[in-house]
């Protein structure tokens, strides 16, 4: 092979571990592992002919299986299914390609194309699935790529079509896109507002990423968070978002950056105190 050409698996560590920076495209799936057996890191990172890196996704302690791609068709430049899958695999794989078959499917409620193929590397046989489909001009690829011998199931049926963003919600890493709001913060919250107001009533954590700094203080999912910086929560006005009161507290961060909380847990009588620590995202994730 030239020197000039890496091996799929470079390729794919490569881009495993090619530096993590500020999400920006919406996500358009959650990740449902009861199990916990996968991890998914939302990453972007621009490649050739814009194409975006958006999403990837492996087991806890191994390599990255699925690969997710976002991409934009220019005006007035119509591309079909059959030529975005092209365009994937001649930017992204390498390798030649055996055994390409296609077909029609639906995944995450989307009419798609599915290609399955075999890449072959130092004498092994690579299976290779691709799965496309689009929005108008609005293109979405998964490269889900099993390796030699493989014992883990595929990561795609643990793939579920995301809810839709609530008005004013932007996509930070490391949470996915889903009903709840999303922080710059190591936490997850929904918020509930007064029925009589605009002021907040409630404010709710809903997820807690694990190995987290805020799982780490003792902080679950269900507790209720009554004050943010010696603020009553029921002081705030508004939703989650950037031009907000909450918003200048909870979004754009910098990394370091501290956030004193006031919380209760479910059947406790008595509020603790937690400090919420902005990090980067690969922290949030097993290794």
């Amino acid at each position: 092979m030239s020197s000039l050409r890496l091996s799929l698996w470079m390729v794919f560590l490569t881009l495993l571990h090619s530096p993590l920076v500020a999400q920006t495209t919406l996500l358009p799936f959650t990740l449902e592992d009861p199990q916990g057996i996968w991890r998914l890191a939302p990453s972007e990172r621009e490649l050739n002919q814009g194409i975006r890196l958006v999403a990837r996704i492996a087991p806890q302690n191994g390599p990255v299986r699925l690969l997710v791609f976002n991409y934009t068709a220019p005006l007035g430049v119509p591309r079909t299914l059959a030529e975005f899958a092209d365009l994937i695999r001649g930017e992204i794989i390498v390798l030649p390609i055996n055994h390409l078959a296609s077909s029609s499917e639906n995944h995450l409620d989307h009419d798609g194309l599915t290609q399955n193929f075999e890449c072959v590397s130092e004498g092994s046989n690579i299976r290779c699935s691709l799965f496309v489909y689009s929005e108008e001009r609005n293109f979405w690829a998964f490269l889900e790529v099993t390796p030699p011998n493989s014992s883990t199931a595929s990561p795609f049926p643990a793939l579920k079509k995301a809810k839709p963003a609530p008005a004013g919600a932007v996509a930070l890493q490391p949470f996915r896109v889903h009903e709840d709001a999303i922080t710059s913060f190591p936490i997850s919250l929904r918020l509930e507002r007064n029925s009589h107001s605009d002021s907040v009533a409630h404010l709710i954590v809903t997820e807690v990423p694990p190995n987290s700094s805020t799982e780490l203080a003792g902080v679950k999912e269900g507790d209720e968070i009554l004050s943010l910086d010696s603020r009553a929560i029921t002081t705030f006005k508004g939703a989650i978002s950037r031009q907000s009161e909450l918003g200048k507290l909870l979004i754009d961060r910098r990394p370091g950056a501290t956030l004193e909380i006031e919380i209760i847990s479910r059947g406790e009588t008595q509020p603790r105190r937690v400090t919420l620590v902005a990090g980067q995202p690969s922290n949030f994730f097993r290794r």
